[in-house]
């Protein structure tokens, strides 16, 4: 019995041997093809720039975006296609597709494109498109939320209003980077069921369950466009929406339709790429932890040297939360501020310099000057206190985002360091060698945001500042 046991035992690990053998020779060849791929794709890049993209250049902050949107439905604008880039926007949109043929605007009833369009002291309507319909006007409007947070209130005071000045004549679209709903604070689900059929989602990104997208909007008009420049820029703005609304990768097209063909002719080998890829998934996050640490003592290091009369009392810690949204991120702040009442045991509930995730894993990095809570959320003192912060934040020069309701002060970090899926070979070359471009980049701007912020929430959060705390 125990011969049988025992020969049972080697077979086992002689199949785990087996399978092993297989992951290190697929590992080992499909690294020495990708080598040639990788030679070969610099030389092409050299002769047709396949991934040059003129958003790189451009402002690509929401307003940025917006003009470009308003720019392209507005049929009077200098692309010279007249209304066809509108036309397929109502085509592609359900609520409009069977309402609108042919537009024919006339000097006495042109098609009106406004961006920022004031309806309230506080509120703006990011695109607005007037389109005359018979003896009336039909409104499309679009809220675009490529980063910030949804306000509260925000999308039911724009339905309210463009009820009350069109009727049941117009449709609002709703922008996200991604197929997510608007906030329930901005738009609850018994007003989403009263305007029904008045109010639509349209991400940047096409998802399975959505068959329109703004990239898909970009790719028709770019099949429609009869002007080679204007081609040229809507295949740079799909571009744009894949590579930062989309799933980074750091593989090339080539590089991976290599791999697709290897595995399709060599099927044997399915095991080892699927164990291989869970190993992948293991390795990158633990990459990108340490490197999140690597950057906490970084940063730890050079404020405790180049800001030494401010350094006494600050705490620079990290918490790296994996694949879920929002969990990844780098703080600076002092224990001697104010903590903020009503929070989870897992918040800090101080003020702090930060720097986030916004996305699912290590992706979307922004940072500035993050307040625990929203302002809606704050009590009356605590509210008091924010606008001193952001009053002191001023004074200093550092810029004030209040659009992003738990960022007085917001930056959002270079489009090709924002995602560190694809950089996960840097990322560790970096940590191992102690430093890099990477963190250079990163550590130079938390510290001089932490430079003038410091004392900036000094001023309003330490003890001697703040009676009321």
């Amino acid at each position: 019995m125990a011969s049988r046991v025992e020969q049972l035992f080697r077979a086992v690990e002689d199949a785990r041997q087996a399978r092993r053998e297989r992951c290190r020779s697929l590992v080992h060849h499909v690294a020495q093809r990708l080598e040639e791929i990788s030679a070969n794709e610099r030389r092409r890049n050299r002769q047709r720039a396949p991934r040059f993209n003129v958003f790189k250049y451009l402002r690509q902050d929401e307003l940025g975006l917006s003009r470009v949107i308003a720019d392209l439905l507005n049929p009077a604008a200098e692309h010279g296609q007249g209304t066809v880039f509108l036309e397929l926007m109502l085509e592609t949109l359900p609520e409009t597709k069977e309402r609108f043929g042919e537009l024919q605007p006339t000097p006495d009833s042109p098609i009106k494109v406004q961006i920022e369009r004031q309806i309230t002291s506080e509120r703006r309507m990011d695109i607005t498109v007037d389109i005359p319909l018979g003896d009336q006007w039909f409104c499309l409007a679009f809220e675009n939320k490529p980063y910030a947070n949804d306000q509260s209130g925000q999308l039911i005071a724009y339905l309210e209003y463009l009820g009350e000045k069109y009727g049941r004549h117009f449709l609002l679209v709703y922008l996200p980077p991604d197929d997510r709903e608007p906030d329930k604070a901005s738009l609850s689900q018994p007003d989403r069921e009263r305007w029904k059929g008045h109010f639509r989602v349209m991400p940047y990104m096409p998802d399975l369950r959505r068959a329109n997208s703004l990239r898909s909007w970009f790719a028709a008009c770019r099949n429609r466009c009869e002007a080679d420049g204007v081609r040229w820029f809507l295949r740079s703005a799909e571009s744009f929406c894949k590579d930062r609304f989309g799933e980074s990768t750091m593989a090339t097209d080539p590089e991976a339709q290599f791999v697709l063909d290897y595995l399709s002719e060599n099927p044997n080998y399915l095991n080892a790429a699927l164990a291989v890829h869970d190993g992948w998934r293991l390795l990158r996050a633990e990459v990108c932890e340490r490197f999140l640490e690597h950057l906490r003592d970084i940063v730890k290091d050079r404020l405790r040297e180049e800001v030494k009369d401010i350094y006494p009392g600050v705490d620079v810690g990290c918490h790296y939360g994996g694949e879920e949204k929002a969990s990844n991120y780098l703080w600076i702040s002092r224990n001697a501020w104010v903590r903020y009442d009503d929070l989870p045991d897992n918040e800090d509930g101080r003020s702090s310099v930060r720097l986030e995730a916004d996305g699912k894993g290590p992706k979307d990095w922004d940072w500035g000057v993050r307040s625990p809570k929203t302002p809606g959320q704050m009590t009356k003192p605590e509210n008091k206190r924010r606008k001193k912060i952001e009053q002191e934040l001023q004074k200093c020069g550092l810029g004030l985002y209040s659009e992003v309701n738990m960022w007085p002060q917001w930056k959002r970090a270079r489009p090709c360091y924002r995602d560190w899926n694809p950089l996960v070979p840097k990322l560790y070359e970096e940590r191992k060698a102690g430093g890099g471009r990477i963190t250079t980049y990163y550590a130079d701007n938390l510290v001089r945001i932490a430079a003038l912020a410091i004392p900036a929430i000094d001023a309003v959060e330490k003890p001697e500042s703040n009676p009321e705390r």
